[in-house]
């Protein structure tokens, strides 16, 4: 684990900031590519990512704060702009990241769905990518095993102080798989789906049931006020439905 990748006099280089920022960087990279076969002009992409990165990060803080540690944005608003400090929370980046979406397609009068299909790879990528930093960082771990695939946290880590040193699955790195390979499929997919927000809509089941799976071995999840139902879980089911839903009607109609 290397929370910290360098220090340059009073500049830190934290892993979970640096892996966020290359996620970015590659599904902006992705998204220029698709852009192109489209006939979408570059500058535009550029600026939609802004919009979503910005709207991503601010959504997944918020939706973070407000299951984990509510008191602490009342206390301190200004604390949801310290993404540095990891409590990223991906339902509330997706939810962020679409509303910023949104409000980018209806001032530049461009199709959501048109949009939405063009970045769903790189929003599963970048996801993929984010990992490796959860994994430095040490945050989103898994639940103790005694399976060939466990892992041990160093001391001072937050798997380690949650489970006193027992190995631990890797749930960072199963969803880094899983969310490569859900890349590969909707890449393969983009040009066979001919309908507008197909390839997203796919993305979201895809994405979600990935989740579901993952969440039922994380160890620190976020739970619903006062009970023991994981949050992830129920988001992801919803999302999985919905998403089923309009696939469906808007194959139909297409």
């Amino acid at each position: 684990m290397h929370p910290i990748i360098a220090k340059l006099g009073p500049f830190t280089i934290y892993s979970y900031g640096m892996m966020v920022a290359t996620a970015f960087l590659f599904g902006v990279y992705v998204a220029g590519i698709e852009a192109r076969r489209k006939g979408i002009k570059i500058d535009l992409i550029y600026d939609l990512a802004l919009y979503i990165f910005i709207g991503s990060l601010i959504g997944a803080r918020l939706y973070y704060l407000a299951f984990f540690n509510p008191s602490s944005f009342i206390q301190d608003p200004v604390s949801v702009l310290k993404v540095w400090e990891g409590g990223l929370a991906i339902h509330g980046a997706l939810l962020g990241g679409i509303a910023a979406g949104f409000l980018f397609s209806k001032r530049r009068k461009i199709s959501f769905w048109n949009l939405a299909d063009l970045m769903a790879p790189s929003i599963i990528l970048g996801q993929a990518i984010g990992r490796i930093g959860c994994f430095l960082n040490g945050c989103c771990f898994g639940m103790p095993t005694e399976s060939m695939f466990g892992v041990r946290f160093p001391k001072d880590s937050l798997p380690y102080i949650a489970y006193h040193g027992l190995a631990v699955h890797p749930t960072q790195l199963y969803e880094l798989i899983l969310n490569l390979v859900g890349f590969f499929v909707l890449w393969s997919m983009r040009q066979r789906i001919r309908f507008q927000g197909g390839v997203f809509l796919l993305y979201l089941m895809i994405y979600n049931c990935i989740r579901i799976a993952v969440s039922s071995l994380r160890g620190d999840c976020l739970y619903i006020w006062n009970t023991n139902i994981k949050i992830a879980q129920v988001i992801s089911g919803i999302i999985f439905v919905v998403a089923l839903i309009m696939f469906i009607k808007r194959e139909k109609s297409a």
